[in-house]
């Protein structure tokens, strides 16, 4: 991986975009294969994974982070390294001197794996604001000892005010970047109920330093902190429209007040159990299964229709779509073939073309005014400019019968997304309700009627 100008390039040379999800190996190490799979299985293309030198946290050994390169390459997975002890320190040697030689054991190890492996020297160093001097030295230092020591991975620096401050990293990342003989760094923003507090905060510090014409992304990202939320929407559509990166916290296992960041239930780590932010990290329009796409292949990847998109940032719908990795109703259980995101524009552009999805191919003699045949079922694909509904079946298009497929009058269901009309269920929430997928959005079951 290698910064050039703006652009993280991978090792083939294209241009990289993260959409990936944050996984905290240092407090749950049992967990970290299994979630790297899980996140895979969902189309991520990256992780940054919590490590820890021993400085507060148990230290993450050598063996360990060998595991978690390799969970990471079988996976395809582009892969942030960060240390978390120093998180919040104003202490310059808790990088310059502790994280350095930490981050010397692993000198030979990381090298190797160059273009899967970024370095995050440390998490969060400096939680005080105002102190743009101090961030900028430090790092500048911090970085020209990385590269003394022999380190030739892209490194990534978070920004000062707990990853949340604009001015200093604006003001200083050029002389940072300066320090680094071989011009390789990522700058990096977290962005809570700071920066995020609001749309004029959050553009103010994006377009800040995207001025500046160094790589940057959102390395951490929530949709609330400390009582207060984050827009989150805006975040994400911003991305996609001018191809930054992000990294979405946590996929699980957060404590006290902030479980409610976690990705998934901590109790299955599973891509089975996603929370409503899960869903919308995952399946929004702006979210990895419409704006991934992987740097590798891996070994792993055969059929985990991981690699879920082709660079689709062009959408700002913030609704959700509360499915999970088999949200498509008519394909196959691993299918995922969404690979033309955005898909919605027009009646033939739809995700759900599974062949054996009807097989009364010759039951479906009706036709409706306009010569095309009504559909066999209800599943909605599509919606014409007019308000018609369209389906997809037996390689071709189909009108939806909105006289025997309706959602009987009854308008908005829970959480105000609209029933379905047809009654394929792809997912079945923990509170017990029934979701389909249909015109590339959710939609609730109606058990009245199915």
């Amino acid at each position: 991986m290698h910064v050039q100008g703006s652009k993280l390039l991978d090792g083939n040379g294209n241009e990289f975009i993260f959409r990936g999800i944050n996984i905290a190996h240092a407090w749950y190490t049992d967990k970290t294969e299994f979630s790297i799979n899980e996140i895979n299985a969902l189309g991520a293309n990256s992780a940054r994974i919590v490590l820890a030198c021993g400085a507060k946290y148990t230290k993450t050994s050598y063996t360990e982070v060998e595991k978690i390169i390799g969970w990471c390459e079988k996976a395809g997975l582009v892969c942030v390294l960060e240390l978390h002890d120093f998180t919040g320190s104003d202490n310059p040697s808790d990088i310059t001197t502790t994280a350095l030689n930490y981050w010397k054991e692993m000198k030979d190890l990381v090298n190797t794996h160059k273009d899967y492996i970024i370095i995050n020297i440390a998490n969060e160093w400096q939680g005080s604001w105002n102190k743009g001097s101090l961030w900028g030295n430090t790092y500048s230092s911090a970085v020209k000892s990385m590269r003394n020591i022999g380190i030739q991975n892209a490194i990534m620096i978070d920004a000062s005010g707990y990853g949340q401050e604009t001015g200093p990293m604006i003001n200083y990342a050029q002389s940072v970047l300066s320090a680094d003989p071989n011009k390789n760094v990522i700058f990096s923003y977290h962005v809570y109920s700071v920066l995020g507090k609001d749309n004029t905060s959050l553009y103010s510090g994006f377009d800040g330093i995207k001025a500046k014409g160094v790589c940057w992304i959102v390395g951490e990202f929530g949709w609330w902190q400390n009582g207060g939320d984050v827009v989150y929407k805006s975040l994400m559509s911003y991305c996609n429209s001018n191809r930054i990166g992000w990294i979405a916290w946590s996929w699980s296992g957060n404590g006290g007040i902030d479980t409610c960041l976690d990705l998934t239930s901590s109790k299955t780590f599973s891509r089975n159990s996603l929370s409503d932010w899960g869903k919308y990290v995952f399946y929004s329009n702006d979210g990895i299964k419409y704006s991934s796409k992987k740097a590798y292949n891996g070994s792993n990847n055969n059929n985990s229709g991981s690699s879920s998109s082709s660079n689709s940032n062009n959408s700002n719908s913030n609704s959700y779509s509360n499915s999970n990795s088999n949200s498509n109703s008519n394909s196959n259980s691993n299918s995922n073939s969404n690979s033309n995101s955005n898909s919605n524009s027009n009646s033939n552009s739809n995700s759900n073309s599974n062949s054996n999805s009807n097989s009364n191919s010759n039951s479906n003699s009706s036709t409706n005014s306009n010569s095309y045949s009504y559909c066999n079922g209800c599943s909605v694909t599509s919606t014409g400019s007019d308000g018609s509904k369209w389906g997809w079946e037996n390689n071709k298009s189909c009108r939806i019968n909105t006289s025997k497929c309706n959602n009987n009058g009854n308008g908005r269901a829970t959480y105000g997304y609209p029933y379905c009309y047809g009654c394929q269920v792809t997912y079945t929430s923990n509170d017990g309700i029934c979701w389909g997928w249909e015109n590339n959005n959710s939609c609730v079951i109606n058990n009245s009627r199915c």
